[in-house]
């Protein structure tokens, strides 16, 4: 960064910390603008669509698991605590780490992030925590039946494409206008 000529050193932690901040913030914000979807429903359990995932996805695809899950844990717990909506669950938030983990795990040394790469570790973490942690943890505290993981699997169908073209479009954007470095 450059201001008339001046060069500013940023330490790369910092700016890892402040973006993931940035993200962080960004997720609990569309935490909030999910849309639940009452029409597609399985013995009570209407399915919720938004993209707060988003941000938690791209904190792993770029700075790794530990990043990812530390972002995707304030993701979940911050609204939580702003605008709680029942008890917090700790279990939940658990699963909210994972969502950035797992992509992280795919990017750790540093990969490129292509179409087939971001699929295959959105789909892998998606699966792994939606359909079946949340949906266990679902069963098992509220006592909701499995056939809940036919809506859940659907809508991961809908979703992982969207989420890995939304990925792959910021992260090409991002490294345009030189606010990431790969």
């Amino acid at each position: 960064m450059e201001k008339n000529g001046e060069s500013f050193n940023v330490l790369p932690v910092t700016r890892k910390v402040t973006i993931c901040a940035l993200l962080a913030a960004l997720g609990s914000v569309l935490g909030i603008l999910s849309i639940p979807l009452p029409a597609v429903s399985a013995a009570g359990y209407s399915l919720k669509v938004g993209i707060t995932v988003l941000p938690v996805i791209m904190a792993g695809v770029l700075y790794g698991p530990v990043y990812g899950g530390i972002v995707g844990a304030v993701v979940d717990f911050l609204p939580a605590l702003l605008f709680p909506k029942g008890p917090l669950v700790p279990w939940f938030t658990l699963i909210g780490a994972l969502f950035g983990v797992i992509p992280g795990l795919f990017f750790l040394y540093g990969q490129k992030p292509t179409i087939k790469r971001l699929f295959t570790a959105i789909l892998t973490g998606q699966f792994l925590c939606s359909v079946v942690l949340n949906t266990l943890l679902l069963m098992w505290l509220y006592g909701l039946p499995y056939q809940i993981v036919y809506v859940r699997l659907l809508n991961q169908a809908i979703m992982v494409p969207i989420y890995t073209l939304a990925v792959y479009g910021s992260l090409r954007l991002l490294e345009k206008g030189k606010i990431i470095y790969r």
